[in-house]
């Protein structure tokens, strides 16, 4: 399948060629024709220092995402290098073809992506799923399988980006093929931009070049013209692209930072600058030696700038991802045709071109072998193994390269089905990946029959003990116990780690603020919903939690229980911040709750929230230190408090639980994990702040709630007690652990007197 391009213009005839002169200028066009047809730059060979810029970007990548001293902690800017590289070359593959054929063929473009890229990637999938089987329990094992399937049809972005994953977030499950995510950024790319070359560069010319061929005065020179004419629309289209594209990213990486980051319309700016310098290169490549050299210089400065001085707390990509990517494109310019005194020197030396050689099969293999061993170790490694596990990673890359890679991508048996054999690989790596990935996500699903509601019902039916209370309080010793003895995990856990990411209370939409922007919320009552008195739970989703056995108790009481919660939001008169950015909407937020609340006039209002979140200073809206934090934090207390004793007689506090290290899953999805795995002290921030909390509530005559002697002992809080698992994430309760504290709500709260 091809598609042609032709001259914009027949200019056969003698009134044909005056008007091409006018257009172009005899000398300018016949210049211009041989100077982008003939004797290209040495833009697309195999340059030296294209593979040394591979080899800093995949040893970025490897180095940032070791985590080794914070060593390049914005090395994650590797995959910004490779995306220009990876623009650059391809597109002059394309550009090459338009001007040797004026053809574009999508079956030989495709055929050879096959070859590229997908040995390599499949045998790496499959591995990583068999080695996972090792490593993960049932819940983690069904989200690897589930990943698996996205990353083999090349569109991991899209769900990761979906399911809110946060790239750098330590405490949430890294998945051993979260870094495919990249490659199918690059194949989205590139399934639109061949098919847009064609339809912009070739169909509107086909009939002119076909008639131009035939006719009495056609030159070879005409035809070429047209071609270097559509290449320069080419041009002239990734770069209006590329703008709209770099403006999205700056606007959507603000507002949505954390799908921003996988997202490919606000990475295709960074493919299409790479492009759009392989369009041009025969200009570039007439620059002064002297000033080539500068550019490949502060090129690779830049990007070794914004490795070391980017962190993961840098909003990215957005504006901060023009440094790395404009330095690319800098050594990419200033190696074409450049001087041997340019970065050149550093890049084309054999160690890096080695390791440039290798460094798709690095970027695949790395973090795999990163992720799977700390998993099976229980999360932490020194810094000596994952030295180790470095050059590990780099060896079975070699491996992989070798057998893999190069046999299929190299081989010399080409004929004249070579192109539909190695379009036979899509289909094909997509059965070799996707049926282990269907079986071992049907077992896990077999195996994990404890799903959120039954273990929410069996909670219920415990705290119904008359003992429950006491009961509880000893599991939860005796949990603490055999967690510092690293005992073994129960051999059922309630819910099942594949359903616990389901275990949880949140209101519907409507009934609640639950994204950034919502300010306020439709009012949807629980427990006895026809009741005369009323009860209102205000605060964020640590309040949420406590929902449904506070609406199984409002029911029992005949109360009405009436939520108003909006994420992230303390009912505390503080100033917070979300994904980086001041959340002035919580102010906005918490004044309406108020009014809701003095309306309503309830009979009794409890508050809770989570206390580490991080708080700003109002004037400044900087953040501040966890100890100037706890102070603004008993003052806005205080503040709510005034104003809600002047709506209610009766406020109660609930108090929040610690943060673990990691997500609850996480922690126990390792077959090597144990009950000691996660359990941690309670964190300081939390103490201190729910300290400032019975403080004020002291002061104020509001009624403080202690759970912690039912979620900690002795200084260690477990995350599983008696078989349940008490967190689902690494701050949240789950619900089955919220009914299983039902009974102690129950005696510390006065819902009878109401």
């Amino acid at each position: 399948m091809v598609a042609t391009v032709l001259p914009a213009k027949d200019s056969s005839g003698p009134r044909g060629q005056r008007a091409a002169h006018r257009a172009h200028g005899t000398d300018s066009a016949a210049h211009d024709s041989r100077e982008e047809t003939g004797k290209q730059p040495k833009a697309h060979a195999q340059r030296p220092d294209i593979q040394g810029m591979r080899a800093i970007a995949v040893l970025l990548v490897v180095v940032s995402h070791a985590e080794i001293k914070h060593i390049f902690a914005g090395g994650y800017i590797g995959v910004d290098v490779f995306f220009v590289v990876s623009g650059f070359l391809i597109t002059g593959l394309l550009a090459r073809e338009v001007r040797s054929t004026g053809r574009v063929s999508f079956t030989g473009f495709y055929a050879k992506r096959a070859r590229r890229i997908l040995p390599a990637a499949s045998v790496t999938l499959l591995l990583t799923l068999v080695a996972s089987t090792f490593v993960y329990t049932d819940g983690d094992l069904s989200k690897v399988a589930t990943d698996v399937k996205w990353a083999a049809f090349f569109a991991a972005n899209l769900h990761f980006a979906q399911g809110g994953t946060d790239y750098f977030a330590a405490a949430t499950f890294e998945t051993p093929v979260q870094h495919f995510w990249s490659l199918a950024v690059e194949e989205q790319f590139y399934l639109a931009w061949p098919v847009i070359i064609a339809l912009m560069l070739l169909l509107p010319w086909r009939r002119r070049e076909r008639k131009i061929r035939r006719g009495p005065r056609a030159t070879r020179a005409r035809i070429t013209l047209g071609r270097v004419q559509a290449l320069r629309r080419a041009a002239v289209l990734i770069a209006l692209l590329s703008v709209l594209s770099l403006a999205w990213s700056i606007h959507d990486t603000g507002v949505s930072p954390h799908s921003a980051y996988f997202s490919t319309f606000t990475r295709g700016w960074e493919l299409g600058l790479g492009a759009l310098l392989a369009l041009v290169a025969h200009r570039v490549a007439h620059l002064p030696d002297r000033l080539k050299a500068v550019m490949s210089w502060t090129g690779l400065g830049m990007v070794l700038y914004a490795a070391i001085a980017y962190t993961p707390s840098t909003p990215f990509p957005g504006s901060a991802a023009l440094v790395p990517v404009l330095g690319a494109v800098l050594i990419l310019a200033g190696g074409i045709d450049g001087p041997r005194y340019g970065a050149t020197m550093v890049l084309g030396v054999r160690p890096m071109r080695f390791i440039g050689d290798i460094s798709y099969s690095i970027y695949l293999v790395h973090w795999p072998v990163l992720i799977l061993t700390t998993a099976y170790a229980g999360g932490h490694l020194r810094i000596r193994h994952k030295l180790v596990l470095i050059v590990v990673a780099i060896g079975l890359s070699w491996l992989s390269y070798r057998y893999v890679e190069t046999p299929l991508r190299t081989s010399k048996k080409r004929g004249r089905h070579t192109n539909v054999r190695s379009l036979a690989l899509w289909p094909a790596a997509l059965v070799m990946v996707l049926a282990p990935a269907a079986v071992i996500y049907q077992s896990t699903m077999a195996q994990s029959s404890t799903t959120a509601d039954a273990a929410q019902r069996v909670a219920v039916k415990k705290a119904e003990k008359p003992s429950a209370v006491s009961s509880l309080r000893g599991q939860v010793e005796s949990a603490s116990d055999k967690a510092q003895d690293g005992a073994a995990l129960p051999s059922k856990l309630v819910p099942s780690l594949l359903h616990l990411p389901d275990d949880k209370t949140e209101p519907s939409s409507a009934c609640w603020a639950g994204t950034r922007d919502k300010t306020s919320h439709k009012l949807c009552p629980k427990g006895d919903t026809k009741a005369e008195h009323t009860v209102v739970l205000w605060g964020d989703s640590h309040a949420a939690q406590w929902l449904k056995p506070l609406s199984g108790l409002a029911k029992k009481h005949h109360l009405k229980l009436i939520p108003l919660t909006k994420a992230g939001c303390l009912p505390a008169d503080v100033r917070v911040r979300l994904k980086g950015v001041p959340y002035t909407q919580c102010d906005t937020y918490r004044e309406w709750a108020l009014q809701q609340i003095k309306q309503l006039k309830p009979d009794l209002v409890i508050i809770s929230g989570l206390l580490d979140t991080p708080i700003l200073d109002p004037k400044t809206n900087k953040e501040v230190s966890a100890k100037e934090g706890t102070k603004l934090f008993r003052e806005g207390s205080e503040r709510t408090l005034e104003k809600l004793h002047g709506l209610t007689d009766e406020v109660d506090i609930i108090s929040d639980q610690s943060r673990l290290s990691k997500d609850a899953g996480t922690c126990l999805g390792s077959r090597s994990a144990d009950l000691s795995t996660c359990a941690t002290a309670p964190d300081d921030v939390t103490v201190a702040r729910d300290a400032a909390w019975r403080d004020t509530a002291k002061d104020s005559g509001a009624d403080y709630i202690n759970m912690m002697p039912w979620e900690c002992h002795d200084d260690v809080c477990p995350i599983v007690v008696d078989g349940t698992i008490v967190y689902r994430d690494d701050h949240h309760l789950t619900t089955t652990y919220a009914e299983r504290l039902r009974p102690v709500l129950a005696e510390k709260i006065d819902f009878k007197s109401l």
